[in-house]
């Protein structure tokens, strides 16, 4: 199987996971509607809570996903390329700010691609990047000096310091991954 039908699979599968952890959200969030208002001690060693929501862990996830499968992809790609045009370096060697903008580097100054076509895929896979990072290290609060950089990202907003994920932004995130990573295939 070529390397594109192999991309294309592993988003359309993605696709359609991601459709059914929407109904899964939609029932999480009714549920977490009817949950009963409870008192909690704070002071306890453990939750007395009878509900315990998950719903909030749903959207967060989907977007760890498409980061693990634009940052398998990519290296592959890289590896693609190294083989094809007998590099002598290999993605590793490269560095940039990021892992994303190192692999992408490589591939355009070292492979010499010309990716300029998918550049709007590029900066929506890094503002993907800066969400998902901001969720693994943060628990998804951005720091008060970089609250205006995340609300100027398409599909993102803040409750407090809080992201907020809209669906467009995730949908958004998995179709600009399969464009990038074809587009890095044939350049």
């Amino acid at each position: 199987m070529k390397l594109t039908a192999r991309i294309d699979t592993d988003c359309r599968c993605m696709d359609s996971y991601f459709h059914k952890l929407f109904v899964l959200l939609q029932e999480a969030q009714a549920e977490d509607e009817l949950a009963p208002i409870e008192a909690h001690d704070y002071d306890a060693d453990e939750s007395q809570a009878i509900y315990h929501s998950f719903s909030h862990f749903v959207k967060p996830d989907m977007l760890m996903n498409i980061y693990s499968l634009v940052d398998y992809w990519i290296n592959e790609i890289c590896e693609y390329h190294k083989r094809k045009q007998n590099l002598s370096l290999c993605s590793r060697d490269i560095k940039g700010k990021h892992e994303l903008q190192a692999r992408h580097k490589y591939l355009t100054a070292y492979a010499g691609l010309n990716l300029s076509t998918v550049q709007a895929s590029y900066k929506q896979l890094d503002d993907l990047r800066k969400v998902r990072n901001t969720f693994m290290h943060g628990g998804g609060h951005v720091p008060s000096i970089r609250e205006v950089e995340f609300s100027a990202i398409n599909g993102i907003s803040l409750s407090g310091s809080l992201i907020v994920i809209e669906d467009s932004f995730i949908w958004s995130s998995l179709e600009h991954a399969k464009t990038y990573l074809q587009a890095a295939v044939w350049a």
